[in-house]
């Protein structure tokens, strides 16, 4: 059983969810639905969201340690993952801090940086502490699209991959990485070069810039695959994808009935295995528990949140330009108000 730290108690830690769900979809809640994982303390510094937290999930962790800052949770008892969950301005200096502790592992959410100078030097400094760090592109790990992906990759119910399209449009790091991820999860994380057209809206705090949204984007893969961001919700609503290979088609996502059709016709998936739905962070949070094992890296986690972070600014810095870019972005130190 490993331990967890949790900082920041806003809506994707404990908020979007109750502790009735079956499926919750936050931290907290895919923590208590686990027997991998444990939840040992918690740290906000606003006494307000403390309290709806207590109120809402106190009653469910009656042991919990409170804290107002990452630095007391760490003096009295450090946790084995820290799960960050504040606001994405507030990434970078809290990862830092998180890092240098040395924690086993790290579960940042989304969007993991506000330039990618800050994401080089989060890297860079995890890589030297040897810890790893895993990004909530939650919808990666409903239960059913890992099974397809496995159908897909291991299994070659549709034979080789050509096409990926995704469905949901927009702000590029803080909404439309879901959906970016999904693309790569299925057209393999070796991207090299994203062409996108979006809008520049609204306005900025001092020091950044006013994160774009998506219209539309082309992402070259070395491997040949075409992924193809849709934009805006398509006919079986978003954050979903629809995978054409050489011998059929699958359609995957969080909110999606799975979907297979190959030449000879519909499959059947539920034959082929489909699993129950569960929590997306109680399935991220047991493949970081497997790691920590001895297992595999968690999905998700260092090169491959890399690959989409990138794409996320290339598409901004493709937007802002009108050029098609190559990764690594060469601007590497514009700085996105990326709030989640």
């Amino acid at each position: 059983m490993y331990t967890v730290g949790v900082i920041g108690l806003g809506h994707i830690a404990a908020m979007y969810s109750k502790p009735e769900e079956e499926a919750p979809y936050s931290h907290i809640g895919g923590i208590r639905h686990s027997d991998r994982v444990a939840l040992t303390g918690v740290a906000d510094i606003s006494p307000e969201q403390t309290a709806a937290f207590r109120e809402r999930w106190g009653a469910c962790f009656p042991e919990l340690a409170y804290y107002t800052s990452f630095a007391d949770m760490w003096g009295a008892a450090p946790p084995d993952i820290v799960g960050v969950c504040v606001r994405g301005p507030h990434h970078f200096e809290v990862m830092m801090e998180v890092i240098e502790a040395g924690p086993k592992a790290i579960f940042l959410e989304k969007p993991p940086s506000c330039s990618l100078e800050q994401a080089d030097a989060m890297i860079a400094a995890a890589k030297a502490r040897g810890v790893p760090i895993t990004v909530s592109y939650s919808r990666h790990w409903c239960p059913h699209v890992l099974r397809l992906q496995e159908l897909i990759h291991d299994e070659g119910i549709i034979g080789k991959v050509r096409t990926v399209v995704g469905h949901t449009g927009g702000s590029f790091l803080s909404f439309t990485s879901h959906v970016t991820d999904l693309i790569c999860q299925f057209a393999g994380y070796d991207a090299k070069a994203i062409y996108a057209r979006g809008r520049v809206e609204g306005e900025a705090p001092d020091g950044y810039e006013p994160e774009p949204s998506l219209d539309g984007a082309i992402i070259e893969f070395a491997s040949g695959v075409l992924g193809i961001h849709a934009g805006t919700e398509g006919e079986h609503g978003g954050f979903y994808v629809d995978v054409h290979g050489e011998n059929g088609y699958v359609r995957a996502g969080i909110y999606t009935p799975p979907f297979a059709k190959t030449k000879e016709g519909p499959v059947d998936l539920d034959a082929l295995g489909m699993p129950a739905n569960a929590s997306v962070f109680k399935v991220a949070y047991e493949q970081i528990a497997d790691h920590l094992d001895g297992g595999p890296l968690p999905h998700c986690t260092d090169a491959d949140w890399h690959v989409v972070n990138e794409l996320g600014f290339a598409g901004i810095e493709s937007v802002l330009t009108g050029r098609r870019i190559e990764l690594p972005n060469a601007n590497r130190s514009r700085m996105i108000y990326a709030n989640g």
